[in-house]
């Protein structure tokens, strides 16, 4: 196959496992997940230009490696849910519902790639980014010396705080997480700036002796749920199915019975995924933003307000839309960086396969390792995991009844959706410890500094915030899993 290589797949495989890995940790300890575009692109030429690799190989190497990193979101944003109401999976639960996920965003990708990419030519921001990066090269080696020296600091520097404890985890109320940093100058300004003021707001409402935690949560659904329809709006129809679609829909039917979700609720699952893969096209590639765990949440209530299901259902459900949106979103972005390069989609999408395979079994083996040596009491608000993302698919596992707060949190995130806010990332703000929440503005402030006056720099900052992520990331799990009474 044009553009399809041995050594792409297997750069693939090693670069999904590597980010699985970190994306995992990001995903449980921020409550965020950065896209791994640069990552995956600088990595992928790092390792490809040894053996004269072109930039189709390049390209398709980078395809399948930010794979994992959007399975292991889709996991992280949903199953600590389970958790969180008293349920306990088993792993080849997790991984179920996973494979599933990954079955269902892999294969719609070719209808969704022709509809949006092609036909609807839509921005998808990371894809562009990512078509840049590869297209300007790796002159000298320069790029990649950057992103693994940032990343080697940000190990060092995550062994000596959670590993030795020489560094405090917390210095006088701020957070010391180089990720978070990272965070904040990848999503930049403007949605940094949101986080604060989520996370002075509830500071303020603190002190009158109000929990802003439910409204938090309502408004990281709200935000999400307003964007999706911004995105569709601006998207147009959507209902076209191929006939691999309807191949892909009656496998994940059957995939759902085996694992004991029920006819009815396997019928809404494969009908709604579809619905919710399309819609995850539609509003990343027009705001580079994918609510994994918003189009999990809408499904959950769709489906109870017809069939009566099991939490441990209804967890399956959540976690197979996240991961098939996430995955659905990846492939995109990567789509659009194929369609520019005019790298062969095809060879792209036995990438994305092998990439989310990896993805799959990585992120399934370890949030399940995570899980056996912290326990459920290290998940929750103002723990050693916050998941604020699963904390409100927790809301929709036992019942579809939620707090009066949770709903005034949508309500209010959709109009200022509508006026254009960042609603989403108040709501994290509103939810997330301030401790956290300020490095990330440490981030915005010095992203906004180089929009004003250095713009040239921002290329390189990019880099620098993607091996914060990495080496924090990767450390972090490592030290979580191997090193007593870390964390």
């Amino acid at each position: 196959m044009k553009h399809l290589s041995a050594r792409s797949l297997i750069v693939a495989a090693i670069g999904s496992f590597l980010v699985s890995m970190s994306s995992i940790y990001v995903a449980l300890r921020m409550g965020a997940l950065p896209w791994p575009t640069v990552f995956a692109a600088i990595f992928s030429m790092f390792i490809l230009r040894f053996f004269k690799a072109d930039i189709h190989e390049i390209n398709v190497a980078h395809t399948g490696i930010s794979a994992g990193g959007l399975v292991a979101g889709g996991l992280a944003f949903t199953v600590p849910a389970a958790w969180v109401v008293g349920l306990s999976p088993k792993l080849v639960f997790i991984l179920g519902a996973a494979t599933v996920g990954a079955v269902f965003g892999v294969g719609m990708t070719l209808s969704t790639r022709k509809k949006y990419v092609e036909e609807q030519k839509l921005p998808f921001p990371m894809g562009i980014a990512a078509a840049e990066t590869l297209k300007a090269g790796d002159e000298g080696g320069k790029k990649a010396k950057t992103l693994f020296t940032w990343m080697g600091i940000s190990a060092v520097f995550t062994y000596l705080r959670d590993g030795l404890g020489w560094i405090p985890v917390v210095f006088h109320g701020f957070g010391m997480f180089p990720m978070a940093i990272g965070i904040g100058f990848i999503i930049g300004s403007l949605y940094t700036m949101s986080w604060l003021a989520g996370g002075v707001t509830s500071i303020v409402l603190a002190h009158f002796g109000i929990t802003a935690t439910n409204f938090g949560l309502g408004m990281i659904v709200g935000g999400g749920l307003g964007m999706m329809l911004s995105g569709l709006f601006k998207s147009g129809k959507f209902l076209e199915i191929t006939k691999i679609d309807i191949i892909v829909m009656l496998v994940v039917f059957v995939l759902s019975l085996i694992f004991h979700v029920g006819i009815v609720a396997s019928l809404f699952l494969m009908i709604l995924g579809f619905l919710m893969v399309h819609m995850a096209g539609a509003v990343d590639g027009t705001s580079g933003i994918d609510p994994m765990e918003v189009f999990a949440i809408i499904t959950l209530m769709l489906t109870r307000a017809v069939v009566d299901i099991s939490p441990q259902a209804a967890v399956f459900i959540a976690a197979t839309i996240a991961v098939a949106t996430g995955i659905a979103g990846d492939s995109l972005q990567d789509m659009k960086t194929g369609y520019i390069l005019k790298t062969n989609p095809k060879a792209q999408l036995v990438s994305e396969a092998v990439g989310a395979a990896v993805g799959v079994l990585v992120s399934t083996f370890v949030l399940y390792a995570i899980y056996s040596k912290f326990g459920p009491e290290a998940f929750g608000p103002s723990k050693t995991f916050p998941i604020p993302q699963a904390m409100a698919v927790s809301n929709f596992v036992k019942t579809s009844s939620v707090n009066p707060q949770f709903i005034w949190g949508i309500v209010v995130a959709l109009v200022l959706q509508l006026l254009k806010l960042p609603a989403l990332t108040f709501g994290i703000g509103l939810y997330l410890p301030l401790s956290i929440t300020l490095p990330v503005a440490v981030g915005g402030v010095i992203r906004l500094i180089l929009d004003l006056t250095r713009k040239d720099k921002i290329d390189t900052g990019m880099i620098i915030s993607s091996g914060l992520l990495g080496g924090e990331g990767i450390t972090g799990i490592l030290i979580g899993l191997f090193l007593p009474g870390s964390f």
